[in-house]
Order: C-alpha cells, then sequence, then structure tokens
C-alpha cells in the first residue's frame, strides 16, 4: 500500500515538472492588437467617359491615300510601238519617263485624280489629254499618235543662165576710095560761130562708119538729151557749162571731156557771157 502511494506521487512530480519545463520552453503569446476601423468618408463616384469611336475616313480620303500604278502604251496609226517617245504626267503627283521599245512606259504610287498626260517625240504629233485615276490596282492607257508628215525635199534651183558674151561687131569692109579728112577746128569755129540770136547749134564735122563728129554750140541750156543706141563723149573746146546727168552736176571748162553712156539721159547749159563749145562725138 505505502509502495503504491509511493508510485503515484512519483508520477504526479513528474508530471508537474514536465509542465513547468515546457512553459520555460514557449514564449508567451501576446494578445491580438485589435484594430481601430478608419473614418468613414463619402465620395461620390467619378463619371466615367466611355471611349471614343474611331472617326470613320470619308470615302475621298480613302480614295486619296489609295497608290495606284499606270501602264501606258504608245503606239503609230499602223498599231507598231512607239519606242523614246517622252511622256509627262502632272495632277496630285508628277512623273517623267520614256517609252521603251515596246512602246511602253510605267508610273508607279499615283494618287487618285485627274492628271494632264502630254507625249512628245521629234517623230509624232505632240499629244495631250486628261487621265482620270481611280483606286485600283492598274490603270492601263493606250494612246496612237500621228507621226510629224515628211517636209517636201527642196527644189533644186535651176541652173542660173549663162550669159552669152557680147557678139563682136562684124568687122566693117574695107573702102580702097576711103581717104583721110583734116580739119582745123579752131578756124572752123570762128568762120562758124554761133549768132547771138541763136540758141543752139550742132554741125557734123566729121564722120564714119558706126561714128558721127558735130561741133555743138550752146547759149540756151539743151534739157534731157538721151541716146539710146550710143554712146557720146564730150570734148569742151571752149567757154564754160555744167553738165547734168542722174542727179549730179558736172562743171565743164576748155579741155573737160566726159563719157555719157546710151540710155543716160543729161542736160547742158552754158555759164558766163561766151557760147559753150564742144566737140560731141556718137558712136555705135
Amino acid at each position: 500500500m505505502r509502495t503504491r502511494v509511493l508510485l503515484a506521487l512519483t508520477a504526479l512530480t513528474l508530471a508537474m515538472a514536465s509542465t513547468a519545463w515546457a512553459q520555460t520552453q514557449t514564449p508567451p503569446q501576446k494578445p491580438p492588437a485589435q484594430t481601430v476601423p478608419p473614418a468613414t468618408t463619402t465620395t461620390a463616384p467619378a463619371k466615367v467617359q466611355p471611349p471614343a469611336a474611331p472617326r470613320a475616313q470619308t470615302p475621298s480620303q480613302t480614295a486619296s491615300a489609295a497608290r495606284v500604278s499606270m501602264v501606258i502604251t504608245v503606239t503609230d496609226l499602223a498599231g507598231e510601238a512607239a519606242p523614246g517617245v517622252r511622256a509627262a504626267l502632272n495632277g496630285p503627283v508628277a512623273r517623267e519617263g520614256t517609252t521603251t521599245r515596246d512602246g511602253l512606259v510605267r508610273f508607279q504610287t499615283l494618287r487618285v485624280g485627274t492628271y494632264r498626260l502630254r507625249l512628245e517625240s521629234p517623230d509624232f504629233v505632240t499629244f495631250e489629254r486628261e487621265v482620270t485615276v481611280k483606286a485600283g490596282p492598274l490603270v492601263e492607257v493606250e494612246v496612237t499618235l500621228s507621226r510629224v508628215p515628211e517636209k517636201p525635199a527642196t527644189p533644186t534651183p535651176p541652173p542660173a543662165p549663162v550669159e552669152a558674151a557680147p557678139a563682136e561687131p562684124a568687122p566693117l569692109p574695107l573702102n580702097p576710095n576711103a581717104t583721110v579728112d583734116l580739119l582745123a577746128l579752131p578756124d572752123w569755129i570762128e568762120r562758124n560761130l554761133i549768132g547771138r540770136s541763136d540758141s543752139q547749134r550742132e554741125t557734123v564735122v566729121g564722120r564714119a562708119p558706126g561714128a558721127t563728129a558735130r561741133v555743138v554750140q550752146v547759149r540756151d541750156p539743151i534739157k534731157d538729151r538721151v541716146r539710146g543706141d550710143a554712146d557720146e563723149m564730150l570734148y569742151v573746146i571752149a567757154g564754160e557749162g555744167v553738165l547734168r546727168a542722174k542727179g549730179r552736176a558736172y562743171a565743164l571748162t576748155a579741155g573737160s571731156f566726159a563719157v555719157v553712156p546710151r540710155g543716160v539721159a543729161y542736160t547742158l547749159e552754158r555759164s558766163g557771157r561766151n557760147p559753150l563749145i564742144a566737140l560731141s562725138m556718137v558712136s555705135k
């Protein structure tokens, strides 16, 4: 009995010791802190704007942003390709090019709209027209050009006529009975001097085939004399005067010698008191 009591006490003592040891090993737990709820503030909810709807592009804006290619085919009236033709396109954008040997020229990245097409070449008549480019992958344009008409050949001028050499006059037949005539002109003039009442006097003093010699005495002018078939030579023997021909005046004194070609009109007049006396020789 005593032994059982001792065992029970021993067990109780061990249990108490074990509990005390366990309490020394575990830290004491702090009680949870009480959270004070924040003061409640009433705020009006913000208005939420709905997202803006995307702006729809108009058809013109969509078309203007489109990029289009154009192919131009150039031929002549016979349907043959026209190479080397300069093409110029002016409008929303500008383009230039030259046709290939197949008569083609291509323009890229064009905007829709109205363009002015001009085609030029030395071999063809210049061509212009309006071309409307619409939205699409490709615009094809066909043009037929007219060739420049050939210039007529310059006619060869006719050869200048060759002027025939003047025919030499036929030699005069010889006169076996011809003699030499001799005249002393100063003595002859003194005997045949013009009178005071005479205006003019002309006297033949020598003659030969095709030629005639006269003594011309002038008080009043000899006006507008012209010989259409012969030349005339004047030699002033005495006195003073003036020879007028073709708007010019030539002063004459003793010893002056003048040649008047055929067809030239002249006027002969004296100067001073004495008559003008000259030897006129006409030769055909």
